[in-house]
């Protein structure tokens, strides 16, 4: 039970940042950020954010209870359903005589629904839209698939200690000074799964300092697979703000050279200081504004390619539960992005020659993936490679080039779900 109290403020203000999810197509963060500019909180703002944060995560349970409780599946029901489960202020509790009751009906016929319906139970259950969860149930079993959504639920943190910034030896022994609990990735020793701590990461002094970045094991993943190496030239297709091209100059000892490419200039505008701050020699990087779908390569010889496509990030919900509004109210998005991705991927394919390409997206859906392998395979004069670092996981069973493409499975590799391929251009 949450310890302060909310009220019908708190109402108000889940239902407003709801709303400016589905109507403005952004992030919570920034749902919850404009919001606050027109509410006036109660509470302290880290009990806000975690309250609302929940809400949504789990919006599509809530609204189904709301319905059997109050009546009503609106945003503000939805919160208020949230309040009458979750807290126990004077408000909740004039909200539970009003339904009393009601509450155990409520998930007898949850029940009934798992039992008549298990796809549209699990939809509800974990508050995804049931046509991803429908897309997902037929590559893999309802055992492994209740597995999968609950997985995506759970937020897991990753740390990655940038060697161009301080030894490997010695961030670990500084973070555990500072009270740090984690594991090392096997594999990866550079890759730090926390465990607990007892302050947000960005107070960590190794973090001011550059030295770790908060990335995950499964966009580290899709570097790896590339494996640069000093004296690469390599094209970062969608590069800002530089998570993954700072993690290209870590792994080559800043001795590649990035022809670091994305569309937003808002992100570029931030990249080279936070190159810098994490060691980069930002002589090697060269940064352009361009849309890598319509960018035309001249006078560079490049030999990777990487290509971390926008797409709806479906595969990291436990980030940003937003995505689930967006996609529940916005199911074409996953097609219109599909389109995007295509289009990046042949463009550059269709420039070069002898190269290799990482093709990654951070979506659980196969038409950000799988779908678009096969069309630019059957389009192109590719040859698909298996991707060979980081033990993942097939691409899901009803496609036929999934025993050569990999997915991170957040059930089985403990982070975000990603879709990686690699290819060469013949």
């Amino acid at each position: 039970m949450v310890e302060f109290n909310l009220g019908a403020d708190f109402v108000d203000f889940a239902a407003d940042v709801m709303y400016i999810i589905e109507d403005r197509l952004v992030s919570m963060d920034k749902a919850f950020h404009y919001a606050r500019l027109r509410h006036r909180l109660k509470a302290p703002l880290r009990v806000y954010y975690n309250a609302v944060s929940d809400v949504v995560r789990n919006y599509a349970y809530l609204s189904f209870m709301a319905k059997q409780l109050l009546g009503s599946s609106s945003r503000k029901a939805i919160a208020k359903t949230w309040l009458l489960l979750n807290t126990n202020d004077h408000y909740s509790r004039r909200l539970r005589k009003r339904v009393r009751g009601r509450v155990e009906g409520a998930e007898a016929r949850l029940s009934e629904v798992k039992d008549n319906d298990p796809l549209t139970y699990l939809s509800i259950k974990y508050s995804f839209p049931r046509f991803i969860v429908e897309e997902l149930s037929r590559g893999m079993g309802l055992s492994e698939l209740e597995d999968y959504l609950s997985s995506l639920n759970r937020r897991v943190t990753w740390l990655r200690v940038n060697t161009l910034k301080v030894d490997l030896d010695k961030a670990i022994r500084l973070l555990e000074d500072e009270g740090v609990e984690f594991t090392q990735s096997r594999l990866y020793p550079f890759m730090l799964l926390v465990k607990g701590y007892r302050r947000p990461m960005g107070y960590l002094r190794l973090f001011k300092d550059g030295a770790v970045v908060p990335q995950d094991l499964a966009s580290a993943l899709v570097v790896l697979n590339l494996m640069p190496e000093p004296g690469d030239v390599i094209i970062d297709a969608c590069a800002a703000p530089g998570m993954k091209t700072s993690l290209i100059m870590q792994l080559t000892d800043n001795k590649a050279e990035v022809i670091a490419i994305d569309v937003s200039k808002n992100r570029l505008s931030k990249m080279r200081s936070i190159l810098r701050r994490m060691g980069v020699d930002d002589s090697r990087v060269h940064i352009m504004r361009s849309d890598s779908s319509r960018l035309r390569l001249t006078g560079v010889n490049v030999n990777k390619v990487l290509i971390d496509a926008p797409c709806t990030s479906s595969g990291a919900v436990s980030k940003d539960p937003g995505i689930k509004l967006i996609l529940a109210s916005n199911p074409g998005l996953v097609k219109r992005q599909s389109l995007v991705q295509s289009s990046i991927l042949l463009n550059l394919i269709n420039q070069l020659k002898d190269a290799s390409i990482v093709y990654a997206t951070c979506s659980i859906l196969p038409e950000e993936g799988e779908e678009v392998i096969e069309r630019i395979n059957s389009s192109s004069s590719v040859s698909l490679v298996k991707p060979s670092v980081g033990d993942l996981s097939n691409g899901y069973v009803n496609y036929p080039v999934s025993s050569v493409v990999g997915r991170v499975m957040p059930h089985i590799h403990n982070a975000e779900g990603f879709f990686i391929s690699k290819l060469t251009i013949n």
